[in-house]
C-alpha cells in the first residue's frame, strides 16, 4: 500500500507518566519494538500510557502485547492506560474483549496515577 504510514515508536517521559507513541501499524513485524519501549517505560514511570491515535492497524500480536503489558503492570504495581486509537482499532479491542481488561482514555493527559484516575 503506497499511502502506508512508515512505522516508528517513541517514548516521552513526563514526571511519573511515560507515554509510548507508535505510528503506523502494530503487527508481527513491529510488536517487538513497541514491547521494548513499553518495558523501558515501565522501568521509568509509575504510569505507562500507550497512545494509539497514530496507529492505523493492530493485529493479533498487538492485542496479545496489550494483555502482556497489562499483566506486567499489575505485577509491578504500576498504572497502564491506552489512549483510544481510530474507530477500526477500537472496534478490534471491543471484539477481543480488551475494553473490560484495559483502561482506555481519550488523551494522555488523563493518565492519572496507579489508582485508576482518568479511567474511561
Amino acid at each position: 500500500m503506497d499511502d502506508e504510514i512508515p512505522f516508528s515508536v517513541r517514548r516521552e517521559l513526563d514526571g511519573d507518566v511515560c507515554v509510548v507513541v507508535p505510528q503506523g501499524e502494530v503487527d508481527l513485524s513491529t510488536t517487538d519494538d513497541v514491547r521494548a519501549e513499553l518495558v523501558a517505560a515501565a522501568g521509568e514511570a509509575a504510569t505507562v500510557v500507550l497512545d494509539l491515535r497514530g496507529v492505523g492497524f493492530v493485529d493479533s500480536s498487538g492485542v496479545r502485547l496489550l494483555v502482556e503489558v497489562q499483566r506486567l503492570a499489575d505485577e509491578r504495581g504500576i498504572g497502564f492506560r491506552v489512549v483510544r486509537g481510530p474507530e477500526h482499532v477500537q472496534r478490534l479491542f471491543d471484539l477481543a474483549g480488551l475494553t473490560s481488561r484495559i483502561t482506555l482514555i481519550d488523551d494522555p493527559g488523563e493518565a492519572g496515577g496507579r489508582d485508576g484516575a482518568g479511567a474511561g
